[in-house]
């Protein structure tokens, strides 16, 4: 389902209240918009006297849902690297050849160097080779940063495999350690995972809610075959697309 349709239906709930009117497109006095992500006028909110404005992102949030930020901003804190334990090992990877446009300023004039990109690669290659000669503990999962719905992985104990999928994919991954020993749901001895809601307020509480979505793998898990996709990745869409046994233990 699409943002703006799930944003429309906020809407129509918010206006059928009594409390609440829409404005104008660009009115700057509201006090509640939404909207995605990149399109929010953060750099306006709160300069309306007497209003209080929300939007329904943090700013920055981008640095917590993009897979490849999410793992720079933890590498680049010591506190948070030594606290993240739980955190798989993980290597940002941009495509061979990417590269970062700089601008330059001189006399006024404006000019443009491209310089190579830098990342992680040879960092995980020295990982990856510490660990040859043990194929079991030697297995990594490549996701595209800003991938959804299963789509831009990869399940493999070859390195190349995995750096040249990335190369030919032309956007940044990240490269984590997988786990090859998940905790398995039964009956069907099959990966799941779960997601919960969770709100952080200005003052640090931490407010959990009480409903959640447990999403599950309709296939046993098998360590032996990483070409499994029905297997290894328990995202709704590749369930419902590829596995013969979807709903069988729980409702689709």
């Amino acid at each position: 389902r699409r943002s703006s349709d799930l944003y429309a239906e906020v809407g129509k709930v918010l206006l059928s209240s009594g409390q609440w009117r829409r404005l104008k497109k660009d009115n700057p006095r509201f006090n509640l918009m939404l909207g995605e992500r990149n399109k929010l006028p953060f750099g306006t909110l709160g300069h309306e006297p007497g209003l209080s404005q929300l939007v329904n992102y943090y700013r920055g949030a981008d640095k917590l849902c993009r897979k490849a930020s999410l793992v720079k901003l933890i590498k680049s804190i010591p506190e948070l690297m030594e606290s993240c334990t739980w955190f798989p090992e993980s290597y940002v990877i941009y495509p061979m050849g990417a590269n970062t446009t700089v601008e330059l300023a001189k006399n006024g004039f404006r000019a443009q160097r491209i310089i190579p990109r830098t990342d992680d690669r040879e960092a995980f290659l020295a990982s990856y080779n510490k660990r040859l000669g043990n194929v079991d503990e030697n297995v990594w999962i490549a996701k595209s940063s800003a991938g959804a719905k299963g789509a831009g992985i990869l399940i493999s104990s070859d390195a190349n495999e995995l750096l040249d999928y990335i190369d030919n994919q032309g956007q940044v991954h990240v490269i984590q350690k997988y786990l090859e020993r998940p905790l398995l749901l039964e009956p069907g001895h099959r990966k799941f995972d779960i997601r919960s809601w969770v709100l952080l307020d200005h003052h640090y509480n931490i407010y959990l809610y009480k409903e959640g979505v447990l999403r599950t793998s309709s296939e046993p898990y098998n360590s032996t075959d990483f070409q499994d996709k029905t297997s290894h990745l328990t995202n709704h869409c590749i369930q419902k697309e590829l596995s013969k046994n979807y709903g069988k233990y729980e409702d689709g």
